[in-house]
């Protein structure tokens, strides 16, 4: 019978006195918080590198995104959670935004260098604004970062659903549209943005 040796022990011996270490360490923690929850005011998780690739936060922690290796200025501090390359820049997120005027919620996918896909949700507080819908961009390639061109929108805006299409340029080329009261219509647009067919 071969016997284990004494370095083996030791190392052995450590593992169990680690683990249950860890073990009274989250029992303190899970005991310690209402009911299992834990809060916390922000929530970086990070790849083997140290670089985030996910991070939770609320508006007082929310990082400032980052394009390219360096930091730009959000144009809303919200709520929410950042999704992120392995390069550590700023690949899309949900952000919950409540400020004095509206509350706006947006889920967003990006290229490297701007917004790609967007899906929101908006009401004004002091007035009846509000919209939901999904927008749909091209990448800029001039490769400046936040540029992109907004090609499709699928919308409903104070009761008017439409898609609109647009060129490369941003100009509406087809919208197609039933606003509040049902009525249906359909448009083409030139390339000045000048109505060519309506139906």
């Amino acid at each position: 019978m071969q016997t284990i040796s004494r370095p083996l022990k030791l190392i052995l011996s450590l593992l169990v006195l680690l683990n249950i270490i860890l073990l009274v360490f989250v029992g303190y923690i899970f005991l310690n918080s209402k009911h299992g929850i834990i809060s916390a005011d922000r929530i970086d998780i990070k790849d083997g590198t140290g670089k985030n690739r996910i991070v939770i936060a609320n508006v007082d922690h929310i990082p400032q995104p980052i394009i390219d290796g360096k930091k730009f200025q959000r144009a809303y501090a919200p709520a929410g959670l950042i999704f992120y390359d392995k390069n550590g820049d700023e690949r899309g997120g949900l952000a919950i935004t409540d400020n004095d005027e509206t509350n706006l919620n947006a889920l967003a996918f990006d290229y490297q260098n701007a917004d790609a896909i967007g899906i929101l949700a908006q009401d004004n507080k002091h007035d009846n604004y509000f919209r939901a819908g999904l927008m749909i961009n091209d990448k800029d390639l001039s490769g400046q970062p936040g540029q992109n061109i907004n090609r499709i929108n699928l919308i409903t805006e104070n009761g008017n659903a439409s898609l609109v299409m647009k060129d490369n340029n941003e100009v509406p080329r087809i919208i197609l549209k039933v606003d509040s009261l049902g009525n249906p219509s359909f448009e083409m647009f030139d390339k000045n943005g000048k109505v060519s067919w309506k139906q």
